[in-house]
């Protein structure tokens, strides 16, 4: 018998045995300990009752609940491409170059009024993509990051960045890249298939807007396989369209986080989440077709959710803050963790 083969039967018969002995107990009621108070263990205390009146609901509840602050930062940023997908027209490696400064009518929570901002959406499942960045100098330069499917920095670019300033071509590769890099390419491993840029202009002296409308147009974007004859970089300035990038609080957002953890690889530190989000439906490779009660869970969940992030933000401890006159502090990242 090996390892396996006993220990199952012997849990088995651990838990039967011990709701045997449950059994035969004086009318039924939990074991108590001497000083009458606390039971032996195995059973919650005598006289209690359970609260919960269906557990399909609550379970189901719960891990949505949970899921909706534990993948915030992913379905945020699956967010923006949706709506430029969707709102927009875009497709894959074009890129949004706004003419002028941020209006209401890009409704993102973060957005600025000072600078234009540029961004663009790739999906490495179709091969690795170059960025080509311009020259930072007296026109102007590019501050900002590419990140990945879950917000986290895979590149800097700009005189800070990985170029230096110096422009270049960035070549990112997926997840399961097994080719060889080109030279003269800055390389940049994605640890996801979906990335974002999000670029802001950094104006040189005596330079304005139209200057880094002019100046995000030598950006290029295209896949490698199409490197010796690239296509006509196509920008699209939605200055006078709505971009609706603020996340869905209802069933929408497990629609979202079903189609991000539909297509990313699952990273270690969420192997047991992946495996809770299946009771809700969410599952890689298999369609999302919820039934009612886990629709009414998750749609419950996702409001109480935003309710629990604006306590949370109403009552930000204070010791945290920067600079005791400001509510600055990082709303993810925990220093002490």
């Amino acid at each position: 018998m090996n390892r396996r083969e006993f220990i199952a039967p012997t849990a088995v018969g651990a838990l039967t045995i011990a709701f045997a002995i449950s059994r035969l107990n004086f009318g039924l009621q939990p074991v108590m300990a001497q000083d009458g108070k606390l039971t032996l263990g195995g059973q919650p205390p005598q006289g209690t009752t359970c609260s919960i009146r269906d557990f399909d609901y609550q379970i189901k509840y719960q891990r949505a609940f949970e899921a909706v602050l534990w993948n915030m930062p992913a379905i945020a940023i699956y967010s923006f491409r949706r709506a430029a997908f969707d709102s927009l027209g875009l497709k894959d490696n074009d890129i949004i170059a706004y003419s002028a400064t941020a209006t209401p009518k890009l409704e993102a929570i973060t957005a600025n009024s000072t600078t234009p901002y540029i961004a663009a959406y790739t999906d490495l499942r179709k091969g690795p993509v170059v960025l080509e960045l311009p020259i930072a100098g007296p026109d102007g330069s590019l501050y900002g990051q590419v990140v990945d499917a879950w917000q986290l920095t895979i590149a800097d670019v700009g005189p800070t960045g990985l170029d230096k300033g110096k422009g270049g071509k960035m070549l990112f590769t997926p997840p399961d890249f097994k080719g060889t890099v080109p030279a003269d390419y800055i390389h940049v491993p994605s640890p996801n298939y979906r990335i974002v840029l999000a670029f802001r202009f950094v104006p040189a002296p005596g330079k304005g807007t139209a200057d880094a409308y002019q100046y995000a147009k030598r950006l290029r974007m295209y896949y490698l396989s199409e490197a010796v004859n690239p296509p006509e970089q196509k920008f699209i300035d939605p200055i006078n369209e709505r971009y609706p990038t603020l996340l869905f609080y209802d069933e929408r957002h497990f629609e979202d986080m079903h189609a991000v953890m539909s297509v990313e690889p699952v990273r270690e530190q969420d192997k047991v989440m992946m495996g809770m989000l299946m009771s809700l439906g969410i599952e890689k490779g298999k369609p999302f077709t919820p039934d009612e009660t886990t629709k009414r869970a998750m749609q419950q969940a996702a409001i109480d959710a935003w309710f629990y992030l604006q306590h949370w933000y109403d009552n930000f401890p204070a010791d945290k803050l920067y600079w005791p006159d400001r509510t600055l502090d990082q709303v993810v990242v925990d220093l002490n963790n």
